[in-house]
């Protein structure tokens, strides 16, 4: 497969960053809605369970991908790659994404990994053995399900893996059902502040943050 850029449709109101979040894990969560399968998302959110193509009409990953991850990234100020090619350069695997505006002022790629919501764990695992396979160019791998997003960074010519920031919405996930549940209320107020710390996952922020390990790695 070659590689393809990520496009998707801006969000153009004025309102805060959390809130516009909000709304992409909203419009995540009313798809089920829209595919008859409310149910799905409780089981999934509440319950540990695991997404099934089989509900969904699609691959899991791909549905997760075009309903919050995609939106997720370019709302954070990401141009990303799908299936890049090129990295790891002495493997035949391939990460999810690339990230291709990423400036910390250091040389240094920018790779993804995307799971299913629960599957965190396994993404997480395969992020290391991406970052661990090629100790040439410095890199920063996120890892995500969708509801935790988790960035580290490998040094140039180290196998030492350091976290950049690490946050899990976890807790606005698991109100998403009551958007379609009768006699439950949604507390779309709350779960936006629950939903401040994605500031943390800016891309400028997140440059700055990947900037500093990285030098004092260097100087260490």
């Amino acid at each position: 497969m070659t590689s393809e850029k990520i496009t998707s449709t801006s969000i153009t109101d004025h309102s805060g960053l959390a809130e516009q979040l909000l709304r992409v894990y909203e419009n995540f969560a009313d798809e089920f809605s829209r595919r008859d399968v409310p149910v799905h998302l409780s089981n999934v959110a509440r319950e540990g369970k695991y997404l099934k193509g089989k509900k969904l009409g699609q691959h899991p990953e791909r549905f997760v991908e075009q309903y919050l991850i995609w939106p997720t990234l370019e709302l954070l100020d990401y141009e990303c790659w799908a299936q890049p090619y090129g990295y790891p350069k002495w493997d035949k695997t391939r990460p999810d994404f690339a990230i291709k505006n990423f400036d910390c002022g250091l040389d240094c790629a920018v790779i993804g990994e995307v799971k299913t919501p629960n599957k965190f764990e396994y993404g997480k695992e395969q992020m290391e053995d991406y970052l661990k396979s090629d100790l040439g160019e410095a890199t920063v791998g996120i890892t995500t399900d969708g509801v935790r997003w988790n960035i580290e960074a490998r040094p140039e010519k180290s196998p030492e893996l350091l976290e950049v920031v690490d946050v899990n919405f976890h807790d606005v996930v698991r109100k998403l059902p009551s958007r379609h549940e009768e006699r439950e209320s949604y507390p779309s107020h709350r779960t936006r502040q629950e939903m401040e710390m994605v500031e943390s996952l800016e891309r400028e922020t997140v440059e700055a943050g990947v900037s500093e390990v990285l030098t004092m790695a260097t100087e260490n």
